[in-house]
């Protein structure tokens, strides 16, 4: 019989063999159904593993109103795009009566005519083709303008009924938003000349000193306001300021005569608003779900029904809603320790935009849930305020365009969320405001049918039990 002296040795070394084989099993790149296989080194540390696979469902929601009232622009004008369809926006406002009424004489002075008067600065916010050439008309509200009507303020989809003879209208005219003129004036000014008649009833009412004209209330009751609209051979949305003047033009007759105006500004600047409709007729987005009642929640539609893609543009409705159905497997690995960042990466499609159709310079992020509202920003970490993507844009690659967010106190909130309602908490992409009612430009982002390089992708980041080279 032969006796084994060194029986601790002997086990010491089938443990080690055992714990070798077993490490170099566990750094295998193996095939995950959920995630792919992509362990990559971070900051040259072996044991952080970054995994870029994660699924990302997308669906796009629709608001059946915004509100636009008080933005401080008059948005007007109309364009169709390939991914949006038809988009066409109309100004509505009130007008105020002088705020002091000159003395006018029935023997020297005499009326002239009379214009409204449009201004537009290089600030002012434009999308669309500027090339092309834009008619606009000016009606006359037909309704009595009172916020009774509207108790909780002027939305998108509100109008107000129109005179069908127009006051006046302009011939085609270029406006260039980075050229201080247009093609109707030097100046940054749009002129719009108005029918005399009322000029003439406004110039009298004046001479006569009438209530109607020396009392807002009264006046509001006579006057009820004004609609700005485009034709539709143009092909942008112009922005105009909220200071527009309806001005009467005189003769004051002396020694010398002398050319005199009476203006009749806006009034109630919060009652301002903007019509905005939109015609998704031969586009992917007929298949969008809208709301069927009052007050229904936010329907988000599946990007594979609105061609394999989703769309930000707030202004109309929309917005992007992203959930993250097979997150908490990542922390089922074996091999997991602990989060240590999340970096969500937007990449537009892209051929959907060029200088012409351009993307939101900004782009929010916010928590999100079963009934797809909008909730609160996701703040980066150890950095205060709301993101906004860091757009890098570049129209020469465009593939290389891309927001970039900071999404690590959401996934490490949700990567351990087993609540029943985990599959529907998700992150809500919005433009921010006060831009969300006063700017058409808008996105699009592919789903997960796209190549790696053209869709959205999260990054996550985690400490691993094992090192992987």
């Amino acid at each position: 019989m032969t006796i084994n002296k060194y029986p601790g040795k002997k086990l010491r070394f089938l443990l080690f063999s055992l714990l070798a084989v077993l490490s170099l099993s566990s750094c295998q790149k193996q095939p995950n159904l959920l995630f792919g296989n992509s362990y990559t080194n971070d900051n040259n540390s072996a044991n952080i593993v970054v995994v870029d696979t994660s699924t990302v469902l997308m669906a796009t929601t629709f608001v059946d109103s915004t509100s636009t009232n008080g933005t401080g622009y008059l948005m007007v004008g109309s364009y169709h795009d390939d991914y949006l369809g038809k988009v066409t926006s109309r100004a509505f406002w009130q007008v105020a009566p002088p705020s002091s009424l000159p003395t006018i004489s029935t023997v020297n002075d005499q009326y002239d005519s009379i214009g409204l008067i449009l201004f537009f600065k290089k600030s002012n916010p434009w999308y669309g083709d500027t090339m092309s050439v834009q008619s606009y008309t000016v009606n006359q509200v037909d309704t009595l303008y009172q916020l009774g009507t509207f108790q909780h303020g002027w939305f998108s989809n509100y109008s107000l009924r129109t005179n069908p003879t127009p006051l006046g209208s302009t011939t085609p005219i270029y406006i260039w938003p980075n050229r201080p003129y247009t093609s109707q004036s030097i100046n940054d000014t749009v002129k719009i000349k108005l029918d005399d008649n009322l000029g003439r009833q406004l110039y009298n009412m004046v001479y006569n000193l009438s209530d109607t004209v020396k009392n807002p209330t009264i006046w509001l009751n006579w006057f009820h306001g004004l609609c700005l609209s485009s034709s539709n051979t143009g092909n942008a949305v112009y922005g105009f300021k909220d200071s527009a003047i309806m001005r009467v033009y005189y003769k004051e007759f002396g020694v010398v005569g002398t050319n005199k105006f009476i203006d009749f500004g806006i009034t109630n600047k919060s009652y301002q608003f903007n019509n905005v409709r939109s015609d998704y007729t031969g586009t992917a987005l007929t298949n969008l779900q809208k709301p069927t009642q009052v007050l229904q929640a936010p329907p988000a539609t599946p990007a594979a029904l609105t061609g394999h893609a989703s769309y930000v543009q707030s202004i109309t409705g929309l917005n992007v809603k992203l959930t993250f159905p097979y997150l908490n497997a990542i922390a089922q690995r074996p091999d997991y320790i602990g989060l240590l960042r999340a970096q969500l990466i937007v990449r537009p499609v892209p051929a959907s935009f060029n200088t012409t159709w351009r993307l939101p310079p900004s782009l929010g992020i916010y928590t999100t849930d079963q009934n797809n509202e909008i909730g609160v920003p996701v703040p980066a970490s150890g950095v205060s305020g709301a993101q906004t993507g860091a757009l890098s844009l570049d129209y020469f690659n465009p593939q290389t365009t891309v927001y970039t967010y900071d999404v690590t106190a959401f996934i490490r909130q949700q990567i351990t969320n087993t609540s029943v309602n985990a599959s529907q908490t998700g992150l809500l992409l919005s433009v921010p405001s006060p831009a969300n009612v006063s700017d058409f430009r808008r996105l699009v982002i592919a789903d997960q049918s796209y190549p790696l390089n053209q869709r959205i992708t999260l990054n996550v980041y985690y400490t691993s039990l094992y090192p992987h080279q």
